[in-house]
């Protein structure tokens, strides 16, 4: 069996079990396009979680806009990352807040399954992304890639080539890059993504250092480096 075919067999089983899908969508990842993109042709709702570091930021705002306009059983919901209590409570590029207790990523997804009433959430996840991943979902092989949390990995077995040919096939928005040599894709407070804001969304830069202030050292030392 090829691994599209896999992929829909694993999204059939739950659409057995339910009319409506929780995907847990990045906004911009191939990975989240690519299976929204199943999802919305086999459920008559999804319900997307788009979780964010920094809300409403500018370069993600296309992504939150297709998925709904391209599919009229979709819906966005916007929920603070785990990693952002992490990062406050730490002070992680600002000054640490003690006060702060940071979630686990277990009680949100029990915070979505009580919200929605929904037992089962998609997720994306390869397992070329990272060796802890690829290890996470070896264990769930044998169940389908479906956790006795109700995780589902449909792309588990894909690689990151196969996602984009599908995403190309199928006509779908192209994912955004804010690393060319990252295997992984994804929104954090780095050296690569300070510059690229900085020069592509200055509105996003300006957010990034509101928010983490001490962020900018980050900027500082490299052009004081590169002065040199």
């Amino acid at each position: 069996m090829n691994k599209y075919l896999l992929s829909m067999q694993i999204i059939q089983s739950i659409r057995e079990k339910t009319d409506t899908a929780v995907l847990y969508y990045s906004a911009g990842g191939k990975d989240s396009i690519a299976l929204l993109d199943m999802l919305a042709g086999m459920f008559n709702k999804v319900i997307c979680y788009y979780m964010y570091l920094i809300p409403n930021l500018d370069h993600v705002q296309p992504y939150i806009k297709w998925a709904e306009t391209k599919y009229n059983n979709v819906e966005i919901r916007q929920i603070k990352h785990f990693q952002r209590d992490y990062y406050d409570a730490c002070g992680f590029f600002r000054e640490p807040n003690i006060s702060i207790k940071p979630r686990k990523i277990g009680e949100i997804e029990q915070a979505v399954r009580e919200e929605t009433g929904i037992s089962y959430a998609f997720s994306g996840m390869k397992g070329v992304d990272g060796y802890m991943k690829r290890m996470r979902l070896k264990k769930f092989a044998k169940s389908s890639y479906i956790t006795d949390k109700g995780m589902v990995y449909p792309l588990a077995l894909w690689t990151n080539k196969e996602v984009l040919q599908y995403i190309r096939l199928r006509g779908l928005i192209q994912p955004f890059v804010y690393d060319p040599g990252a295997i992984s894709q994804g929104f954090t407070i780095d050296l690569k993504t300070m510059l690229m804001m900085r020069n592509k969304y200055p509105h996003d830069f300006k957010r990034i250092l509101e928010e983490f202030p001490y962020s900018e050292k980050l900027i500082f030392d490299y052009e004081y480096k590169h002065r040199k």
